[in-house]
């Protein structure tokens, strides 16, 4: 060794360097956290029940798949249909691409290619003379999104809406079905076409 004081001075500002560095370990080269599987439940081919407040059952949600996540109770859907039970003697039946149940409100949005439906009515022959028409078709709704409050009976929607029945057609931005009474009512900008 032909310097042992260089090497001394070099062995000694290593261990105080290592001690430094041990003592505070950097977070710089900390390894990034990947994403993490959030908690939750996810079912097939679910169906879902809603009761009115005496306990009976009022409607009943049929999807392709669902999930819950913990984080905030939130239910997503895939390929919905929403049904009241004949004894709530609402004539509609609802569908659409997607849903969400949100924890905190007594809804189901559904979301993508949403259709409301009627049952066909038969007509009595006076009403099918004066209407030119043997029964009365169903009425289709189409949106790409609409709120339904099951227990209310009421689906209302911001977004535009088709609604058709046999050849007519009536556009409109903006609707509120009562489905109970069997009875819409429409925001703005309505326009129709009605084919005899």
């Amino acid at each position: 060794m032909q310097h042992p004081v260089r090497f001394a001075l070099l062995l000694g500002g290593a261990l105080l360097t290592s001690f430094i560095l041990f003592r505070n370990p950097s977070t710089d080269d900390a390894t990034p956290a990947g994403p993490r599987l959030g908690f939750g439940y996810y079912v097939k081919e679910a169906k879902l029940t809603g009761t009115g407040p005496d306990g009976q059952i009022l409607y009943r949600v049929t999807t392709t798949a669902a999930e819950q996540g913990l984080a905030d109770g939130t239910i997503t859907m895939r390929d919905v249909t929403v049904d009241y039970e004949p004894t709530a003697q609402v004539p509609w039946k609802l569908r659409a691409d997607r849903g969400r149940i949100p924890p905190d409100r007594n809804i189901i949005e559904l979301v993508g290619d949403v259709v409301a439906t009627t049952e066909a009515t038969a007509v009595s022959p006076a009403d099918a003379a004066a209407k030119g028409r043997a029964s009365t078709a169903p009425l289709l709704i189409r949106t790409d999104y609409l709120e339904l409050d099951p227990e209310a009976y009421i689906a209302r929607t911001e977004r535009f809406v088709a609604v058709e029945r046999d050849r007519d057609t009536l556009l409109a931005r903006g609707m509120r079905v009562y489905l109970k009474q069997d009875r819409l009512q429409f925001n703005a900008e309505v326009r129709g076409r009605f084919l005899p």
